[in-house]
């Protein structure tokens, strides 16, 4: 407690259920589901457009059975945002959202459909926490844990991504899914090499959808992750003839495989298809370039590499080939350019991917001491983290909360900055500094770091219970009553709020 306009106000709780924020008892952990598979190396798979178009159509058959209501315009925000999602306008989508999150705080629906947004733009961690809430507040649903399910397995959280598959397995409910949702399944399966899965949900599609060269398609990259490379060849052949105008990554793929099985000419063929599909795609460019340099055809091999090398910084294999290529025309000065810049750029790669293991690492023993009830190691080790990479979120956020538990603000601050930098928009990064503005006794600058959480999180008690502690110590008694009455209704076991609406109810206020 502490004192502040001549009333006694509530500190609010350090932890609480920003336990409502995060399920794992602090407000960082179920924010840090990206300490695996930092965004910046995680290679993005976004949701196919069949069910973007499949979501629209969930839209309007909701719309149409449900019974007209007095939140008309509330709806409208919901249509809204699911037609500019169907649109390609993701981050849009979120402001009509989060409006139909304020009329309607406990509804899952808004939080779902920013998950979706989230993903098409590439916010993986975003969705992640969307997708948390959505889950909270309807658990079980199946299409939620699916593309939980994939949104984690992308951030290679896969011991996440698996127990939310564990759920859609014991319920049964996986056969109920519309075909879009079958493939994001066998897609997730895959990805987090559930091989024989993938292939059942695909053998289910197969037979509801038999001419969707997708299928076989998806069925052929199954067979190539578990080495079956004849069964791959088949079901790649069936996709094309199925689908042979738009489907250059069965092209691609069926030009691996041949390649590999040094059939160069039927190779070539498929890769020719496949660039002439999707012209400027880097992969296809440096796998046809090496299937041109593995025929002798060395000009050609260099046509197709050059227009590829822009993205040589992350495909080093470019470089590689362009050197090997000038080596076999004689250019030797051109040729040890290009391996040179192989090499620089494999050691570049290398040691980013060194220093990001080192980091993750570090996050993860430190979570472990956090466990373990040993603040002391984990604070250290979350140190060593944000020291190895200053801009990478998860060790300041840790490091933030901890010193707000333990009263050290001065020592918070530093991180909350850097988490504001790094992401200014983040829920959590908003609420720790609402929490350290709050604890500074700047109260007008804490409410405007709790209004935009607010914005995305209505329905949580902790963030409530805050912005009641904010206007009473801001002399604002009715404002406080009403979020206090918010965090009662959302957490009625939490003591904590029960007393300070009775306190605020029995001071008689009507400021």
């Amino acid at each position: 407690m502490f004192q502040t306009n001549d009333q006694t106000v509530a500190e609010p709780t350090a932890v609480g259920e920003c336990k409502g924020l995060s399920r794992q008892g602090t407000a960082v952990r179920s924010f840090s589901v990206s300490r695996c598979a930092p965004m910046w190396t995680v290679k993005l798979e976004r949701t196919s457009p069949l069910i973007l178009v499949f979501l629209l159509a969930i839209a309007e058959v909701l719309f149409a059975a449900a019974p007209q209501t007095s939140h008309g315009q509330t709806e409208d925000a919901l249509e809204e945002g699911i037609k500019l999602i169907a649109a390609g306008r993701y981050i849009e989508s979120l402001a009509s959202f989060n409006r139909f999150k304020q009329s309607a705080p406990q509804d899952s629906s808004p939080y779902f459909y920013s998950a979706m947004a989230l993903n098409q733009a590439g916010r993986l961690t975003a969705a992640a926490l969307e997708l948390q809430e959505a889950v909270r507040l309807a658990p079980g649903k199946t299409e939620y844990l699916v593309l939980q399910a994939s949104v984690l397995s992308q951030l290679k959280q896969n011991d996440n991504a698996l127990a939310a598959l564990a759920t859609v397995e014991k319920q049964g409910s996986a056969t109920q899914l519309e075909a879009a949702w079958l493939k994001l399944l066998a897609e997730t399966y895959l990805r987090l090499w559930k091989t024989d899965d993938a292939l059942r949900v695909l053998a289910l599609l197969s037979e509801r959808s038999p001419k969707d060269a997708s299928v076989d398609f998806d069925r052929g990259k199954v067979y190539i992750a578990t080495g079956k490379f004849g069964l791959a060849v088949e079901a790649l052949k069936k996709s094309i003839q199925k689908e042979p105008a738009r489907n250059p990554g069965a092209y691609f793929e069926l030009g691996k495989v041949l390649y590999q099985n040094n059939e160069l000419e039927a190779s070539e063929t498929a890769l020719l298809n496949a660039v002439e599909q999707d012209q400027n795609n880097p992969e296809y460019l440096c796998k046809l370039g090496t299937v041109a340099l593995a025929k002798g055809e060395v000009d050609a091999a260099i046509a197709h590499l050059q227009r590829a090398e822009q993205a040589a910084s992350s495909f080093p294999e470019i470089y590689y080939s362009l050197g090997r290529a000038y080596q076999k025309k004689g250019n030797k000065p051109r040729a040890e350019e290009y391996l040179n810049r192989f090499q620089q750029a494999t050691t570049d790669l290398r040691q980013s991917e060194d220093k990001n293991q080192t980091v993750d690492r570090n996050i993860a023993r430190g979570e472990l001491k956090l466990d373990e009830g040993n603040g002391t190691e984990a604070r250290s080790l979350f140190e060593q983290a944000a020291l190895a990479d200053p801009n990478r979120w998860e060790p300041h956020g840790y490091l933030a909360e901890m010193f707000l538990d333990s009263g050290d603000l001065d020592r918070a601050y530093p991180h909350l900055a850097k988490m504001e930098a790094i992401a200014p928009d983040d829920v959590i990064g908003n609420y720790l500094m609402a929490r350290y503005s709050f604890a500074r006794k700047d109260f007008e600058r804490a409410r405007t770091y709790a209004d935009r959480v607010e914005l995305s999180r209505p329905a949580n008690s902790e963030l409530r219970g805050l912005l009641g502690s904010i206007y009473e110590a801001l002399g604002k008694t009715q404002d406080a009553m009403r979020e206090y009455e918010m965090a009662v209704r959302l957490a009625p076991d939490r003591a904590d709020f029960q007393e300070a609406l009775r306190r605020i109810r029995g001071s008689g206020g009507s400021r």
